[in-house]
């Protein structure tokens, strides 16, 4: 069980880049053409984003592994929460010097230092305005539903996912979905989406829980 609920919490701290980096701010008058030039506005961005969010894992025959649901929170630079709801709590945190990821049902609180977490193009895309084409390619794909979706290909070989596509409807991110190397899809839905918040301050620093046992550290 521990083995399971660790990889998971793996999977989920890969996930958190890729998504906030889309998720910069939202509140702009931009009549884009092309779902393309919508996430390019995005991306020259940097705000306070919240937003609601339901996620998915599949495995690569489209079977469903696991389902949660919860609350995003991003203040660039670097500072974000996945704060899960279902089916347990979870935290993903960072101050952007921190990261602490909580597991309630094991009561348990993991701190690793930023660098060591995460990769050099995630460090870029979370950190820094950057222009997203000197880090992925972006192919326009079809309009389906309402929504446009597009793909975009890392250019740095150590990538955490394959492939990653990004779907845009009246010029909000609707959801993003992402094929790991192993043929999983993560697929995140988001709704009740707010921009421009006002964070109290210390929002993005963890308490960490009376007698929970904490692991790493500064």
């Amino acid at each position: 069980m521990f083995n399971l609920k660790e990889k998971l919490m793996k999977s989920r701290l890969k996930l958190i880049i890729i998504s906030a980096l889309l998720l910069c701010n939202i509140h702009f008058a931009y009549a884009a053409n092309t779902g393309v030039e919508q996430l390019k506005h995005f991306l020259t961005r940097s705000d306070s984003f919240s937003a609601a969010f339901s996620q998915s894992l599949f495995d690569e025959k489209g079977y469903e592994l696991q389902f949660s649901a919860g609350q995003f929170s991003l203040q660039k630079p670097g500072k974000f929460s996945w704060d899960y709801e279902e089916p347990y709590r979870q935290v993903i945190m960072s101050n952007g010097k921190l990261i602490w990821l909580f597991d309630s049902e094991l009561d348990q609180v993991t701190i690793k230092p930023v660098e060591s977490s995460l990769s050099k193009t995630s460090m870029v895309l979370l950190f820094n305005k950057t222009d997203i084409e000197k880090d992925f390619k972006l192919l326009k794909m079809d309009v389906i539903k309402g929504v446009s979706w597009i793909e975009l290909i890392a250019r740095d070989h150590d990538a955490e996912f394959s492939n990653i596509f990004v779907g845009m409807k009246n010029n909000l991110i609707n959801s993003i979905k992402m094929i790991d190397g192993f043929g999983q899809t993560t697929v995140i839905q988001f709704s009740k989406i707010s921009s421009a918040v006002k964070f109290k301050p210390g929002r993005f620093e963890f308490a960490i829980p009376k007698n929970a046992d904490v692991i790493g550290g500064e």
